[in-house]
């Protein structure tokens, strides 16, 4: 179950000392193969917060009065009051305990504690009660996400290897059709896109975990630098005269039943991996991380899926466009940058499940996809200048 994974840490206020007595109090920097660090012990223990881990996911949140903020270990940024804050280190473990990049850190009590004065005397981060809240300098107040240039791009071909995603007629198979389009979109991208990296999740069949893709992503995203992430699918459904692609962002609020639907039929990836609770996992851990994305990255999902969306529209003109939607899909789910989902097309209508398995077709597929990425780009190239 997964309340035996979670382990939830409350620290009796008898226990805690203030912030205030004695003058000013401190934490330890510590440092981990060069970069500094505090311990999230530590910060409970001065502070009062609140945490919650998941041991099995890696993933942990912090509480305190009206705050929140959300971490997983490996990764270089934490959403703290939904909002994006990004490190050049990664948050990490030692001798088991939770370790926050010190920026991070510093900003945490900073936004959550407004009434410290935080600064550092050598090897210590220094707090000291003013007694009214502290001015943030504006760089420090808000850190979106989209201040940060794209550095790269994850395109994740869905399903692969024991997942074959939906089969048309003739036992064509999604999990085909996504690998070649996004093989596709890799070609184009690395030709047009010079200075932006770009990732394929999986090169071959084979299978990897919605978690697993999500991570790939998040991985890369450091201080000053941001990513996009595309997902490819295909699109199934019980009557075979429905055509046309699609694309989605993450959303808890499905635009219509058809969308609910969709995402329900692609969530369902979930029973091919091995872990037995995996239904759980999703719904319980990765919901609350989900509702907690900044708004900024849902804006932002919403332009390049419209972006994606109408440069498809440019390219396939044998099918017609389904327009953008919103859904709540799994692999969408605690993607911390701009994410859509892509739904190229119907693999349960004959003819267009034809076109999906020709090789035209999925270049041109391909195409639009690329369009939309550098079309989107463009537009926040422009917001990047306007933010700053």
């Amino acid at each position: 179950m997964i309340a035996k994974r979670i382990l939830n840490i409350s620290l009796l206020a008898c226990l805690l000392s203030s912030p205030s007595s004695g003058g000013d109090a401190g934490l330890d920097i510590k440092k981990i193969s060069g970069a500094e660090y505090i311990s999230l012990y530590d910060m409970m223990k001065s502070f009062g917060y609140e945490s919650s881990f998941d041991v099995f996911m890696q993933k942990g949140r912090i509480y305190f009065k009206s705050h929140h903020a959300a971490y997983a270990v490996g990764l270089s940024a934490v959403i703290i009051d939904g909002k994006l804050y990004k490190s050049d280190n990664p948050v990490t473990r030692m001798n088991g305990e939770i370790m926050i990049p010190f920026d991070i850190a510093r900003d945490m009590i900073r936004i959550f504690s407004p009434e410290l004065a935080i600064s550092r005397d050598d090897s210590r981060l220094v707090y000291a009660d003013t007694g009214a809240p502290e001015k943030l300098e504006p760089q420090e107040e808000k850190r979106y996400t989209g201040k940060d240039r794209i550095a790269f791009v994850v395109i994740d071909a869905g399903h692969g290897g024991k997942d074959p995603g939906a089969i048309g007629k003739g036992g064509s198979r999604e999990k085909d059709v996504t690998l070649s389009v996004s093989r596709n979109i890799e070609g184009i991208l690395k030709e047009k896109l010079g200075g932006i990296k770009i990732h394929l999740v999986r090169r071959d069949d084979r299978f990897v975990n919605l978690s697993d893709r999500t991570g790939f992503a998040n991985r890369r995203l450091k201080k000053g630098v941001n990513g996009l992430f595309i997902s490819v699918h295909v699109n199934a459904s019980i009557s075979p005269k429905i055509s046309g692609y699609e694309t989605y962002f993450l959303s808890q609020n499905p635009t219509n039943d058809e969308a609910r639907s969709t995402a329900a039929l692609e969530n369902d990836v979930i029973v091919f991996e091995e872990r037995r609770d995996s239904g759980k996992k999703y719904n319980d851990v990765d919901y609350i991380e989900a509702r907690m994305i900044t708004t900024q990255i849902q804006k932002e999902s919403s332009l390049l899926a419209g972006s994606v969306q109408k440069g498809i529209s440019k390219s396939v003109r044998k099918y017609k466009s389904r327009g953008v939607k919103k859904a709540d899909f799994y692999v969408l789910r605690g993607v911390l940058m701009p994410a859509v989902l892509v739904e190229a097309g119907y693999i349960t209508n004959l003819k267009e499940g034809r076109s999906l398995k020709s090789r035209e077709h999925q270049a041109a597929v391909a195409e639009g996809i690329c369009a939309g990425i550098m079309d989107f780009i463009k537009k926040y190239n422009r917001m990047i200048k306007t933010k700053k």
